[in-house]
């Protein structure tokens, strides 16, 4: 037994994890570690801040919503420019038509397949009778059918003459809207166009120029027993002189909203302020959506400096204006800021401020009340359909709302159907005890 050696087993290593495995366990426990520190500590930057804050305007914007009426998208800022659009666009449909004629095509090629058996002489008179229809159809944006309208064969051939003429016809058409309301109001305000220094009447009217002093303004309507009293303002005038002239005509009192930069903007105020009724300016700023601004628009992201110098180039356009209202504005109106440099331009001026309400929620009432500017806010939009009767009912359900409350503010728009509606209500809703207020008597 001594003599035997004893064998020592070497015993196998105990396998283990791999050492980079634990490596990098240990990385990502440290890096999560200073995350979580760097979380916990500091808080979002700017950027994250003002993304949150967008999300929370977007559920607020009453124009995503649908709640204010949208604007005509593609608008240009000039009569010029429309009928040159027009022009571009139905020679562009014309040229492809004559090259390559193809089968079941809009336009001139519908017209051409009507009628095979006539010349082509015929053929492109009746090209240029549907360019002109189209045309018209563009500057005014109707929808309306031109199909049972035929164009003069004297016009064929002239179709700078033609345009001048539908033109007219189609403005005629549109005033036609106040038959059945006093006609002497609107021949008294004349549209005025000043063009290189030189003063020239539109065509068709032989009406003298306005004057500077305006008419006695329309007193408030006094029913014998007042139920409720209801403020109007119209929006987006300078684009529609028919429709403003069938507002001018009903006798009552309303606020007219002009846009500065616009075809008409001097002609609406000049016209307006000649009937002794208010004008306020129609201020673009900027939506949360971003969609449809005008090209001169007061922006969040401005410094002082650029607010007050686009306000003051706006406000030199309607001198007339007694106080402002925001166009579209979702987004300017919730900024303080901004508010805030708008408000004490208006201070200095003696203006007050008529808030839109296109958000939900606004900063414009703390800001006038910060330095001391009349507010007042709307409480509805009348025409976010483009329907008589469907107008005509918003209509009766604010005056309702007046009844009920005493007062109510409402905004309508310079459109033919807009001011067709109102031509309709205004005299029933005077027998039946709604007084017709300015807005500006509702400023605190």
């Amino acid at each position: 037994m001594a003599g035997k050696k004893r064998v020592r087993r070497t015993r196998a290593a105990k396998k283990g994890g791999h050492p980079f495995l634990v490596l990098l366990f240990f990385i990502a426990l440290i890096m999560g570690s200073a995350y979580m520190t760097d979380r916990m500590t500091n808080a979002p930057d700017s950027e994250v801040a003002q993304n949150v804050t967008t999300i929370g305007h977007l559920f607020n914007d009453k124009e995503m919503q649908g709640l204010v009426p949208k604007e005509d998208q593609g608008t240009p800022e000039s009569v010029k420019e429309k009928i040159k659009a027009a022009m571009d666009k139905v020679v562009t449909v014309q040229v492809k038509a004559d090259d390559e004629e193809p089968a079941g095509s809009s336009g001139s090629s519908v017209s051409s397949n009507e009628k095979k058996d006539g010349s082509q002489t015929m053929e492109k008179g009746e090209k240029a009778s549907f360019s002109l229809l189209s045309i018209v159809s563009k500057i005014t944006g109707k929808e309306e059918s031109y199909e049972n309208t035929a164009a003069p064969s004297s016009l064929q051939g002239k179709p700078t003459e033609a345009a001048s003429s539908a033109v007219s016809s189609t403005s005629s058409s549109t005033v036609s809207v106040s038959s059945s309301a006093p006609a002497a109001p609107a021949a008294a305000a004349p549209s005025v166009k000043k063009d290189a220094g030189h003063t020239k009447a539109p065509a068709k009217q032989n009406a003298a120029p306005l004057k500077a002093a305006p008419a006695a303004s329309p007193k408030p309507n006094t029913p014998s027993a007042v139920k409720g009293k209801l403020a109007v303002v119209i929006d987006d005038a300078g684009r529609d002189l028919a429709s403003q002239h069938v507002y001018e005509s009903l006798g009552i009192p309303l606020t007219l909203a002009v846009m500065p930069n616009q075809v008409h903007t001097r002609d609406a105020a000049l016209s307006w302020h000649a009937h002794g009724l208010p004008v306020i300016l129609h201020q673009p700023m900027e939506s949360v959506s971003g969609i449809g601004m005008e090209s001169k628009v007061i922006l969040t992201s401005m410094n002082d400096e650029e607010i007050r110098g686009l306000l003051k180039s706006s406000l030199s356009q309607v001198p007339e204006a007694v106080g402002i209202n925001n166009h579209q504005g979702s987004k300017a109106t919730t900024d303080r800021h901004t508010m805030e440099v708008v408000m004490n331009e208006l201070h200095h001026r003696h203006l007050f401020f008529f808030d839109s309400r296109t958000n939900s929620t606004t900063a414009a009432d703390g800001a006038a009340a910060s330095y001391g500017v009349p507010y007042v806010r709307n409480d509805l939009f009348v025409d976010n359909e483009a329907d008589v009767a469907a107008i005509s009912a918003m209509i009766r359900e604010a005056a309702k709302r007046a009844q009920k409350y005493g007062t109510y503010v409402i905004i309508g728009h310079c459109r033919p159907k807009t001011a067709e509606a109102f031509r309709q209500m205004v005299p029933q809703l005077e027998k039946e005890g709604i007084q017709f207020v300015y807005v500006s008597s509702l400023a605190k």
